[in-house]
């Protein structure tokens, strides 16, 4: 789902992907994100929808009753059937080579800090843009920043 809505963003607006993680509570993303895109919260909003649509599909595909009701308990909008995001999302502004080096390096590194556990590399970690930065592939291709 994550990839279907980056590939959404690049073939629309000519977004890029810079780097991911996609981890078992959050994903976190470096974008550039063109003037043909929606603003950030729209297009953030947007992805969360599409993906929150599909997974709520995917859980009554497979019968899970028991996330379908926890999903369906956390929705309070009135229109709203399931709640399977967080409202919230956190955004920075990239400008130097420094910050995004520390953002990609931080991202890249989540899945090896110790409360997760779910690689002792970056590079081992296949949910992840560190591959390509590192072997120079990965499951998803991404618009590798050079500088």
């Amino acid at each position: 789902m994550v990839y279907k809505w980056f590939d959404y963003m690049r073939e629309e607006y000519g977004n890029k992907i810079h780097g991911y993680v996609i981890m078992p509570n959050h994903i976190r993303c470096l974008l550039f994100v063109t003037e043909k895109s929606p603003e950030l919260p729209k297009l953030v909003f947007n992805g969360k929808r599409f993906m929150a649509y599909e997974v709520v599909r995917l859980l009554k595909e497979d019968n899970n009753i028991i996330l379908l009701n926890y999903f369906k308990a956390k929705a309070t909008k009135k229109k709203a059937k399931h709640k399977v995001f967080e409202s919230r999302y956190d955004s920075l502004i990239i400008q130097t080579e420094k910050f995004f080096s520390e953002k990609i390096n931080y991202i890249h590194g989540n899945p090896c800090q110790e409360r997760w556990g779910l690689a002792e590399n970056p590079e081992d970690y296949i949910y992840s843009s560190a591959s390509n930065y590192i072997t120079g592939k990965g499951i998803y291709g991404v618009d590798i920043m050079e500088f």
